[in-house]
Parts: C-alpha cells; sequence; structure tokens
C-alpha cells in the first residue's frame, strides 16, 4: 500500500485494530499524521477514514475490514506504521499483534490477547488490558489502569493513580504519585516509592515490596497468613496518632513475604 498522509492540525484520535503484527507509533511536533502499511496483500483489506470530530480534531481508523481474511496466511507479516502529532490520543486493539509507541502520546487505550505494549510518555491516562501480553513503559501523566492473566507490567513513573489486576503477572512500579488498588494472585507487587494517598495492596503467594518516600508519614497496616511481613520504617514514620497521614498503606498476602522499606525521596507527600 502506498503511504497516505493526512491534515490533522488541530488534533487526533487514532484507532487501529489488526489481529496480528506489529504497531508503531512515533508522536512528533507536527500538524500531519502519515500512514504506511506493510504486508498486506491487497489494499482493500483494510478500512481507512480520517474524519472531522465536530470542532475536536480529526479520527483517524486503520483496520481491517474482515478479520477472517487473515487466517491462512502469516498475519504476522503486517505492520502499520503511523507518524502522528504530539497529544494524540491512541487506541489499538489486536489479538496478538505488538505496540511501540516512541514520543508523547495524549492517552492511550491498548486491549490485546497476547500482543505486548511499550510507551515513552503518556500525558493523560493509560488502559492497558491483555491475556498475557507484557506492558512496559516511561511515564504516564495521568492515572494507570492495568488488567491481565499473565502479562508482567513495568512502569518507571506514574503521576495519577494505579489501578491493576493479575493472576500471575508481574507489577513493578519507580515512582508513584498517587493512590493504588493492586490486587495479584501470584504476582509480585513491587513499587519503588510512594508517598501520598491510600495504597491496597493484596496477593496470594506473590510477594509485596514497597518504598516509602522520605519525609512521608504513614499508617501502615500489613498482614500475612503465613509469609513474613518486615518494615524498615522507624517509630516516627508511623501516623497513627499524629492526625491525617500522607499515606495510608494496606498490603495483605496469604503466603507471600511484605517487605516496607525507605525510599531515597521523597515524592508525591502533601506539604
Amino acid at each position: 500500500m502506498q503511504p497516505r498522509t493526512f491534515e490533522t492540525p488541530a488534533g487526533l484520535q487514532a484507532e487501529v485494530r489488526i489481529p496480528s503484527g506489529l504497531i508503531t507509533v512515533r508522536a512528533e511536533t507536527t500538524t500531519t499524521t502519515r500512514l504506511k502499511i506493510h504486508g498486506e496483500r491487497d489494499p482493500d483489506e483494510f478500512r481507512i477514514s480520517c474524519e472531522e470530530r465536530g470542532g475536536e480534531g480529526h479520527r483517524l481508523t486503520v483496520e481491517l475490514r474482515e478479520r477472517s481474511k487473515v487466517f491462512g496466511w502469516r498475519g504476522s507479516d503486517i505492520r502499520v506504521e503511523l507518524t502522528v502529532p504530539v497529544g494524540t490520543e491512541l487506541t489499538c486493539e489486536t489479538g496478538s499483534a505488538d505496540l511501540e509507541a516512541d514520543g508523547s502520546l495524549g492517552s492511550l487505550k491498548f486491549r490485546s490477547g497476547s500482543g505486548d505494549c511499550r510507551f515513552d510518555r503518556i500525558d493523560a491516562s493509560a488502559f492497558i488490558k491483555t491475556a498475557s501480553g507484557d506492558l512496559s513503559g516511561e511515564s504516564v501523566g495521568g492515572s494507570l489502569t492495568f488488567g491481565t492473566a499473565s502479562g508482567d507490567a513495568r512502569v518507571r513513573e506514574v503521576a495519577g493513580d494505579v489501578v491493576s489486576n493479575s493472576a500471575s503477572g508481574d507489577l513493578s512500579l519507580g515512582v508513584l504519585g498517587g493512590s493504588a488498588r493492586v490486587n495479584s494472585v501470584s504476582g509480585d507487587i513491587d513499587i519503588a516509592s510512594i508517598g501520598t494517598g491510600d495504597a491496597s495492596l493484596r496477593a496470594v503467594s506473590g510477594e509485596i515490596e514497597v518504598g516509602v518516600a522520605r519525609g512521608t508519614s504513614v499508617y501502615l497496616d500489613l498482614s500475612s497468613t503465613s509469609g513474613d511481613t518486615t518494615s524498615e520504617l522507624d517509630m516516627s514514620d508511623d501516623a497513627a496518632n499524629v492526625g491525617s497521614p500522607d499515606l495510608e498503606l494496606r498490603a495483605n498476602t496469604v503466603s507471600g513475604d511484605i517487605r516496607i522499606k525507605r525510599a531515597a525521596v521523597r515524592t508525591g507527600a502533601k506539604s
């Protein structure tokens, strides 16, 4: 298929739906959107449209007209390449296709069976749901929602809240600026630094490790049926009797260990 270019000066909402292959997105300082598709047998296999959204920019849709067409041939050869304006709202739905997003996107929704998702920066919210696909990201400016059966998630920084549910996938977060509600069966939960809000972390056999940012007053509620529970915080960190704490941290496991440690820097706590 020949490359296509669309004028999108007032913002873009991009939707890509393919069963397998690879989606690459690069956000740049531009007012045009460029699209390349590799691996299709017939250009008519794809439905491509770019429509105005009533004064709210454009909506670009890229999808297979009939997904059944890919059976019996190498659907994994499909590669969709997009160059979009910074701040684009991106939605991807795949069976097993991976997403690689470079640059700064406005928001991200990614749903896949076994496809992996990697991004640089999401300015607002990110919603990721997979069966076994992994998540890897640098930063989320708003909230992060992640749901999976066995996929792992690793995000360096989340400014807002995190909600995560998994069966066996591990969750690893760097700096968390908001609250957290995380549930796992056998996956591990690791938060390098948290300093504000409410954190409710639950696992059955997975281990929980949390770093509390320096200078944070914290209320701790830790329990494990058969796992070990340890805290490196001293008594001055216990905010049970000093009014409203910066952080309320509750961690519960059945057989997994729980470790609370002191993070290197103060992050997000109330002044």
